[in-house]
């Protein structure tokens, strides 16, 4: 294939009738793909619902939902809310290296790291806040959150729930698509699992029709009967820009789950993943019901959707601007950009850790990952860069380097979406 994908199914619903393509045979059809972080979205839809049910108050200290919140020495409990977890602006790290199965043990782990900013004052994307969001929802409804899924979402829409399953044998259930990481020796075959707690941050798995099933409850034109599901003004809330999320490099805005693509009043929703050699892309339309979804085997999956959209765009349908047109449209950071000295050295948000090197006599700034994954640095004077990928060929990525004085006393680096604190010599 031209992009590398062996399998692979699109879905395109332009407000009247679905169409389906789908890549690598017949059998692709009956396979379940990963969703990866596009999970997020469903467990921020179950929590709106449990809004709606006056279960849960948006802006409520999470302390008041359970005692494992409320004992947290960080101070999550007094300091975090519900809207901060959906919108990804609670000043969590993103993963801990915790192998606690439990969504219980794992918000006991997650009180121990400090806070990253004060709740509701930054944007930094974060795994673990939607493992608290999925607790959140077992202490509200005193089911597991695969049962509250099921039962609240997934069957009242007609969708057949998978899930991509935990380290150790595989259950029984519908086949799960296996993914290929590509790499500059060749593809390199990955099997999808998800740890237990990170469950209701990424272990879904579907169709692409299950995506325009899930995401035609999100549009203003949807079926009425719908309405039972999530009425108007929980679909409005999750759409809404929520106050401190600038999620630079990833997005305009975000809402509760959802990212926000465009600046204008009418942008396109949607979500980016990719999972263990996986890739799942979704986009939504809420004025006239346009929904995009597409989901792959393989980590080039994201230069497939790159390439898709780029001919939609060509053929008058948006779904938001050109990454690269996005970055360079963002105004530059208000904060004053941290000095060239500040930038090299190890950078950290909880199991994340990215080494930056050289800058010295001209040479580039290098970033390298944990993975072994390699990039350039292409810094402005503003301290924003691109991060081009040295090993294989990926889109660049963009991010800054920042002194916020109000969040911290010293630097930050935004990449990723992730805010990341240089490690002290």
């Amino acid at each position: 294939m031209e992009f590398g994908v062996s399998r692979a199914q699109f879905a395109l619903f332009d407000g009247g009738e679905i169409q389906v393509a789908h890549v690598g045979g017949p059998e692709t059809a009956a396979l379940r793909f990963p969703f990866a972080s596009v999970t997020k979205l469903f467990t921020a839809t179950v929590a709106l619902q449990l809004v709606g049910d006056g279960d849960v108050e948006l802006d409520a200290p999470l302390g008041q939902y359970g005692e494992e919140f409320a004992a947290a020495p960080n101070g999550l409990g007094a300091a975090v809310t519900a809207r901060h977890l959906l919108s990804h602006t609670g000043g969590l790290v993103c993963d801990l290296d915790d192998g606690e199965p439990s969504l219980r043990g794992y918000v006991a782990a997650a009180g121990k790291p400090a806070l990253l900013f004060p709740p509701g004052s930054a944007f930094s994307y974060s795994n673990t806040g939607f493992a608290l969001a999925g607790r959140l929802i077992e202490s509200v409804t005193g089911t597991p959150w695969r049962e509250a899924m099921d039962s609240f979402l997934l069957h009242p829409l007609g969708i057949t729930p998978a899930y991509v399953p935990g380290p150790g044998p595989s259950v029984p259930g519908p086949a799960i698509a296996s993914g290929h990481a590509v790499t500059a020796a060749g593809a390199v075959p990955l099997e999808p699992r998800v740890p237990a707690a990170l469950a209701p941050a990424a272990a879904l798995a579907g169709t692409a029709e299950d995506l325009v099933a899930f995401a035609r409850l999100h549009t203003e034109a949807r079926d009425r009967a719908l309405d039972a599901l999530l009425d108007d003004d929980g679909a409005a809330a999750m759409r809404r820009p929520a106050p401190g999320a600038e999620p630079y490099g990833l997005a305009d805005g975000w809402g509760l789950g959802w990212a926000r693509y465009g600046r204008g009043d009418r942008p396109w929703l949607g979500l980016d993943a990719m999972g263990a050699g996986t890739t799942c892309n979704l986009r939504v339309r809420p004025q006239d019901g346009t929904v995009l979804a597409l989901v792959t085997d393989s980590t080039a999956g994201l230069a497939l959707w790159r390439g898709l959209t780029d001919r939609l765009r060509a053929e008058g349908t948006d779904v938001g601007p050109a990454p690269d047109a996005a970055v360079e449209a963002r105004p530059r950071p208000a904060a004053v950009p941290a000095a060239a000295e500040d930038r090299v050295g190890t950078w950290v948000n909880g199991t994340l850790e990215y080494r930056v090197t050289g800058g010295t006599t001209g040479a580039p700034l290098h970033l390298e990952d944990d993975t072994g994954a390699r990039y350039r640095l292409d810094v402005d004077d503003h301290g924003v860069f691109r991060a081009h990928r040295t090993d294989v060929p990926e889109a660049p990525y963009a991010g800054r380097f920042l002194n916020r004085p109000d969040l911290t006393n010293g630097p930050l680096m935004q990449f990723a979406g992730r805010v990341l604190r240089k490690e002290t010599p």
